[in-house]
Parts: structure tokens; C-alpha cells; sequence
């Protein structure tokens, strides 16, 4: 019975969340202003080669921080099922 109050409620605020979502206006990418944002963008690089090192892009996240993140979450994950392993 409570799995399934858990599922519906679940799926309500699904829904509620998808209505919004849907209900938002487009962004201005999408409205036929790509291409221009885009020819400003590449004329602006003319005459400037790109750096190529052979490692990878910085993208501005910190790997450590997700990293410890999800070992976090691991060990959040391991101790409620212990805890629930005891009570049963």
C-alpha cells in the first residue's frame, strides 16, 4: 500500500513538474537566432589557431567535486541498507 502511494505521488509531481516544463517559452536559440549567434561567433576566431596540448578541454567543473559526491551518496546508499538490514 505504501509502495504504491510512494509511485502515485511520485507520478503526480512528475506530471506537475513536465506541465511547467512544457508551459515555458522557447529560448531565442530556437527562434531562428543560432545561426546569427553562431557566424558572430566563429567570425570573431578568424586568424586564431586553435591551442592544441592533447588533453582535454576545461569545462569549468571541479571532477573532485563530483567525485566526492558520489562517494558520498555510495556511502549513504551502504549505511541505509545496513540500517534497514538490522531492523529486520
Amino acid at each position: 500500500m505504501i509502495r504504491a502511494t510512494a509511485a502515485a505521488s511520485a507520478l503526480l509531481v512528475a506530471l506537475v513538474l513536465a506541465t511547467g516544463a512544457l508551459a515555458a517559452g522557447k529560448p531565442p536559440a530556437y527562434r531562428g537566432a543560432g545561426p546569427i549567434v553562431q557566424g558572430q561567433i566563429q567570425g570573431g576566431a578568424q586568424g586564431v589557431a586553435p591551442k592544441t596540448v592533447g588533453s582535454l578541454p576545461f569545462t569549468g567543473l571541479d571532477l573532485a567535486l563530483f567525485v566526492g559526491a558520489g562517494l558520498a551518496l555510495l556511502l549513504l546508499g551502504g549505511s541505509l541498507r545496513r540500517l534497514g538490514k538490522r531492523r529486520a
